[in-house]
């Protein structure tokens, strides 16, 4: 691996200075001001094209919105005719203004609210994904006053050898989502008693950061075993198999990364065994990339605030984000490289601490090497930006959300702009606004 593949994929330097989509970050800078989350359309495109050839003939690409979504991007992966999953009213409501239909939306969630039950029985979404015993019998009778059937898969959350940050394993002993094999061959019962739901598929999450292709086959595999033993519940064809997402993204230069290409080998030798072929019949894969398609498509703009020294020995830079814009270093003792625009024909050979701007101890970067030069105003150019960063943004310490901004052949497009602090403010009342009630 090198720093190329952590990088957009038009990304290009001249001099000092680098460019995405054929605009310099520092006129992004000057125009926008930091931070700012720039994505580059080309790798975005590239990304969708790769996924939509690797899996032709074996099933749909579905994109995990969780990852990062906004109208613009729905757009992009509606354009390939990928799904979507969602888990809120909120994500569905962006999907739909980017044109995607509901006929290709699955609905996740471990806990569906009211609304989003709602969504489901309504028809505002294609499919829904059933993740508790519970859950069956609510979307049942919200099915039944909407006088519809509603189609439905079941998570499992059963075991597959996942090595990862546990933060991000999705199945195992302690892990919320999904239902254990016994609790699915129940689930699937129920399901059948209902008249009003219509069982399509199974799906199953391992976790995030895969690395080894076969774990999709193996995935694919328990899933395969359920149908089989369950098999006259899954009255249409195909039966859909949802062996979910998790490919790992490289954030470092030395991060392993895995292609669409080799999990669709790995699911196409899957598919091809006689279990499924002779018991099962006509199967459909979904796969569902988030992170995948996103994470190495943005850099995140920051300028220099401080540089000092450390107490203890070292030196530190603060920059003008952190915390607010990216939460996965705190979150997950996330690693990134960062690179420093107008400084990149020097050697960065000098080591920084790197902060974020908010009253917390908000570290950014434990150690990057950095040029010695490094100084205030300096702009830098944080690498594979592109997955939940925007969509974990938060508010602490009152700071309006940066933009986000599509680039393209010399043009920027501001495709969700900088909040301004009247909308940050705009829901907040003083205790003479407030309207007192008796409830």
């Amino acid at each position: 691996m090198a720093l190329r593949d952590v990088l957009p994929l038009t990304w290009n330097l001249r001099n000092d200075r680098a460019s995405i989509g054929g605009v310099r970050l520092s006129a992004i800078a000057e125009r926008f001001g930091t931070p700012a989350y720039v994505f580059d359309m080309v790798h975005l495109e590239a990304r969708l094209d790769e996924f939509t050839a690797a899996f032709s003939g074996i099933g749909v690409p579905v994109y995990a919105t969780k990852a990062f979504i906004c109208p613009a991007l729905a757009e992009m992966v509606s354009s390939r005719g990928w799904w979507v999953d969602v888990v809120s009213v909120g994500e569905t409501a962006i999907v739909r203004r980017g044109g995607v239909p509901a006929s290709r939306t699955l609905l996740h969630g471990n806990l569906k609210s009211d609304a989003e039950i709602d969504l489901a029985a309504s028809g505002e979404v294609g499919v829904t994904v059933i993740d508790s015993l519970g859950e069956i019998d609510r979307l049942a009778r919200a099915a039944r006053t909407a006088g519809r059937t509603v189609d439905v898969m079941i998570r499992l959350n059963e075991a597959v050898d996942l090595v990862t940050n546990r933060k991000v394993l999705t199945t195992g002993d302690h892990a919320k989502f999904g239902l254990t094999p016994d609790a699915t061959d129940q689930a699937i019962a129920r399901v059948a008693a209902t008249g009003t739901l219509r069982l399509r598929g199974l799906h199953l999450h391992a976790g995030s950061h895969i690395t080894d292709p076969e774990l999709y086959a193996r995935i694919l595999d328990r899933l395969a075993a359920t149908v089989i033993r369950n098999r006259s519940a899954f009255a249409t064809t195909p039966v859909l198999l949802d062996v979910g997402g998790g490919m790992a993204s490289p954030y470092l230069r030395a991060d392993a990364r895995i292609s669409p290409a080799e999990v669709a080998a790995a699911l196409r030798r899957a598919l091809g065994s006689p279990e499924i072929v002779e018991r099962i019949g006509p199967v459909e894969v979904m796969v569902e990339p988030g992170r995948a398609l996103v994470a190495n498509a943005a850099v995140l703009l920051y300028t220099v605030g401080v540089r000092k020294p450390l107490p203890g020995g070292g030196e530190m830079l603060a920059l003008d984000g952190g915390l607010t814009d990216n939460p996965r270093p705190a979150l997950y003792d996330s690693r990134y490289e960062l690179l420093a625009d107008g400084r990149l024909d020097q050697a960065a050979d000098h080591p920084f601490r790197v902060f974020g701007r908010m009253c917390e101890t908000d570290v950014m970067l434990e150690e990057v090497l950095l040029p010695a030069t490094m100084a205030p105003g300096d702009l830098v150019a944080m690498p594979a930006a592109g997955a939940y960063t925007f969509a974990m943004s938060s508010r602490y310490n009152v700071l309006p959300r940066p933009p986000v901004l599509f680039v393209k052949d010399g043009e920027v497009r501001e495709v969700v702009r900088r909040e301004t602090l009247d909308e940050v403010l705009a829901g907040q009342r003083t205790l003479n606004e407030a309207e007192p009630m008796v409830v």
